[in-house]
């Protein structure tokens, strides 16, 4: 009654899917003719969570056959939609004539003889039954092949943004949907209903339909914005999610503004179409090509931007990066090029760079992107202090940077990311756009589930998972006083050493090792993060798989496919020539434990993150150099620590720093990224010991 698109009906939406996937994940024999999963996918996307429903399909809880055809559809996954598609035709040629289904319903009768009696269907085959059962359900199997033959249409049509298929495909969508109101069962009729609105969902929310509209002043770049949202399908990523329509539409509207939405809800592809409508879609004078400064907080984050920006953009931009290690130099091409540039930066790399060649800098900068830009706002603790007193305030020389670089050019555009604003989201939106009135853009939304709480582990006990959050609300069992547990099926740690046993964050540390090892089933990835000494905490796991307790943990199979094997084969080469034969680094990684930190040389670290990208290494031991806005999709992430210990500058003294809300946020984001495995768990947990939980 409020409307398709209201709060309150996202919410409904959002209960049934989760009631209809937990129905799905309990396995029993709940519906005759449609898969509950493929029900639950389709609410998902009915409530604009569309991370949910992929992930959920992921888990092929619909079985094979004609079930694929709309578990492809409701993952917008068009690719494998059309391969699907194309067998149902090969396997049903005199479908495909003139006629069409004409003929199947020529010795059919106008009425439908099926019963919604279970009883009287006891075989479960669902969809596939129903093919099967085509003689007797003629109607049936005639809104069956026109629902495979209306979303083949509308996959293939979204995708090359074919806009008069697409709405005489939904045209013949909402016809079949009247006739099977009538004609075929509730269960056909409601996912018919649902893959309807998710097919409207998909037509409002393509990608060509944005680029179009960014591009309708220079119709000579048509063509080349067309092919940029076609690969961007071919990526998995031309439907838009509800952050990326709001970003894309500010985008068209406004050049500045702040965009602050959780990790993975899309702000990498605002901020390439900003770099298009800035560099690409200007008239530039000969001699006066734009220039766009990408900054980022890291190296390694540095690296992912380059590496992807040069991908898609690369036939189009210079896309250079200045970050530490084997970069360019003050006096290479692109300082002078007639082509458009992008710069990625570190912050104290830019900082240097413009007192070296700042005005030949600010005369072509068109565009500054800021990621991770919630590190502008210092949180007031004595920590903050401490750093503005000694002048090595991060927060102060983003700020600062920026500041003269907009009281330079006042009208550049200028965009903000960040993951985790949260109270400084509109701090934010006004310091980059400059208005008092300014507000910036998604704020809330998150398409995945995300849990966080506590690994609780005590020697000889199986460890529990305590959950104290989900979706950012407390998480409770209504008239329960204990807290919401995972008894998680697996063996007790086997007693370590007396020196382990006696030390807390020894103990700690191994045993989430052997919990992570034990969690890899179903193709889990998991993160452990450090926040300080990796070589510490690599060495203790280094030595934990020699101990003679530790040798029925789950084996590392190396890649079977001849592309992976030679992938991991040249990280470990690599491994073996810049860390050396003993190194706890190659050691991990003959276990299948990919690592990363801020003294491995830059070519490993890329080795290493295609090995996780790719799925051969499960776990990851990390720093926040990896970490820190690198998109790499995790289902479990462990906090080993939230504290680091420090040095006092002024006493000398040993001081513990606890790790800020910001880092924390950053960290739990990670989890539950779209596309993380074959799973939905989000979860975010710091490993504690049974004494101090």
């Amino acid at each position: 009654m409020d409307g398709q698109a209201s709060p309150d009906s996202l919410a409904c939406y959002r209960r049934a899917a989760e009631l209809l996937e937990w129905l799905a994940r309990s396995s029993d024999p709940v519906t005759r003719d449609v898969p509950v999963a493929l029900l639950a996918a389709g609410a998902y996307q009915l409530a604009g969570l569309p991370a949910m429903a992929t992930s959920l399909l992921r888990q092929g809880r619909y079985g094979a056959g004609i079930a694929e055809i709309f578990a492809d559809f409701l993952s917008a996954d068009f690719d494998s939609l059309l391969k699907h598609c194309a067998l149902f035709w090969r396997d049903h040629p005199e479908l495909t004539g003139r006629s069409g289904s004409a003929g199947v319903l020529d010795a059919a009768d106008l009425a439908d003889d099926e019963t919604d009696d279970p009883a009287n269907d006891d075989d479960a085959a669902g969809l596939q039954r129903r093919a099967a059962d085509r003689r007797e359900s003629p109607v049936g199997w005639y809104v069956l092949v026109e629902l495979i033959r209306v979303v083949g249409l509308l996959g293939d049509a979204v995708r090359r943004g074919s806009q008069g298929r697409v709405e005489q495909a939904l045209n013949k969508l909402s016809d079949l949907n009247m006739l099977a109101t009538r004609l075929s069962s509730e269960e056909l009729w409601i996912l018919i209903n649902l893959i309807e609105s998710t097919a409207k969902r998909f037509a409002d929310n393509s990608l060509h339909g944005r680029v179009r509209r960014l591009a309708e002043n220079t119709p000579n770049q048509q063509a080349r914005m067309w092919r940029f949202a076609r690969e961007q399908f071919a990526r998995g990523r031309g439907v838009l999610w509800a952050s990326q329509v709001q970003g894309l539409e500010r985008l068209i509207a406004n050049s500045s503004f702040a965009l602050c939405t959780p990790t993975g809800s899309g702000k990498t592809l605002v901020a390439n179409l900003a770099l298009v409508k800035e560099l690409l879609l200007v008239d530039a004078q000969p001699g006066d090509a734009p220039l766009g400064l990408y900054l980022v907080p890291s190296r390694a984050l540095a690296s992912e931007i380059e590496t992807k920006l040069t991908a898609e953009l690369g036939g189009d931009l210079v896309v250079t990066g200045l970050y530490g290690g084997a970069d360019w130099g003050i006096t290479d091409y692109w300082l002078t090029a007639d082509r458009a540039v992008v710069l990625i930066a570190t912050v104290e790399k830019a900082e240097a760079l413009l007192r070296y060649v700042g005005h030949l800098l600010t005369q072509r900068m068109r565009l500054l992107i800021i990621d991770e830009a919630h590190q502008v706002v210092s949180e007031d603790d004595a920590t903050t202090r401490d750093a503005l007193a000694a002048h090595t305030s991060r927060a102060m020389r983003i700020e600062a940077m920026v500041t003269r670089l907009l009281a330079n050019k006042p009208g550049m555009a200028r965009i903000a990311l960040t993951a985790v604003a949260g109270g400084a989201a509109r701090p934010v939106a006004r310091w980059i756009e400059g208005r008092a009135d300014a507000e910036p853009v998604g704020i809330g939304y998150r398409s995945s589930r995300q849990l966080i709480g506590a690994l609780r582990v005590a020697s000889r006990r199986v460890p529990e998972a305590i959950l104290d959050i989900m979706n950012g609300q407390m998480l409770y069992v209504r008239g329960r006083d204990q807290p919401v547990y995972l008894p998680l099926r697996i063996p007790a740690m086997p007693d370590p050493a007396a020196p382990v046993r006696d030390s807390l964050p020894h103990f700690t540390e191994l045993y989430v090792l052997w919990t992570a090892l034990h969690l890899l089933e179903g193709g889990r990835r998991v993160l452990i993060s450090v926040a300080q000494a990796p070589e510490r905490l690599m060495k203790r796991y280094a030595e934990a798989f020699a101990f003679a307790n530790w040798q029925n943990v789950p084996p590392f199979a190396p890649p079977t496919d001849a592309d992976g094997l030679a992938r991991y084969q040249e990280a470990r080469l690599a491994c073996l020539d810049y860390c050396g034969p003993d190194s706890f680094e190659l050691r991990l990684l003959e276990r299948g434990i990919a690592t990363s930190h801020g003294q491995m040389p830059q070519r490993l670290r890329r080795l290493m993150t295609d090995l996780i990208d790719r799925r051969i290494c499960p776990i990851t031991v990390a720093t926040a150099t990896l970490t820190e806005g690198v998109n790499l999709p995790f289902d479990i992430i462990f906090l080993t620590s939230l504290e680091r210990r420090s040095f006092d500058p002024l006493t000398g003294q040993p001081v513990v720093v606890p790790m800020s809300t910001a880092e924390f946020r950053n960290l739990a984001g990670r989890a539950g990224r779209p596309g993380a495995a074959q799973s939905i768990e989000g979860i975010t947990l710091v490993a504690v010991p049974e004494a101090i939980s």
